[in-house]
């Protein structure tokens, strides 16, 4: 399974607004600018962060983007599904295409994809951002002694 680099991007601009949530709402052209991200993919990101309840936008000349929640409430996984849609690495894991195939019942490769859908989904859903902000700073702390 490949995730597309929209996912990266989210992620990696959700995390750049919780490293600079104390300066206040992050500009889009901030985060696209320190992250090296594309100002047109980023503005979709962003919204369909927005439209996922993730991120929320504050007008104005000292607008910009919070997040709409605590770093520790926001995994991956939601950012990931934000971006993707669902993670299912085959239809018949996602439920609404049960009925175009013939096989459904008792097929067990449907098992197999869904033992993968519940491991990626898991790994990705117990990392949160904070956890990613903690493991940033660290790194940070670690290149600064070694200067």
């Amino acid at each position: 399974m490949r995730f597309s680099v929209k996912s990266d991007y989210a992620i990696t601009a959700v995390l750049d607004m919780a490293l600079n949530a104390d300066k206040g709402p992050v500009h889009v052209r901030a985060i696209a600018g320190r992250q090296a991200i594309p100002m047109r993919f980023l503005e979709q990101v962003m919204a369909s962060l927005k439209k996922a309840g993730l991120v929320e936008s504050i007008r104005g000349a000292q607008g910009g983007y919070v997040l709409s929640r605590d770093p520790r409430t926001i995994s991956v996984a939601q950012i990931v599904e934000a971006i993707e849609g669902p993670i299912t690495p085959m239809d018949c894991t996602n439920g609404a295409f049960e009925h175009k195939c013939p096989q459904i019942n008792g097929c067990v490769v449907k098992e197999v994809w869904e033992d993968v859908r519940r491991a990626i989904t898991g790994a990705l859903s117990k990392v949160s951002i904070e956890d990613m902000y903690k493991k940033k700073r660290e790194q940070e702390k670690t290149v600064m002694y070694h200067i």
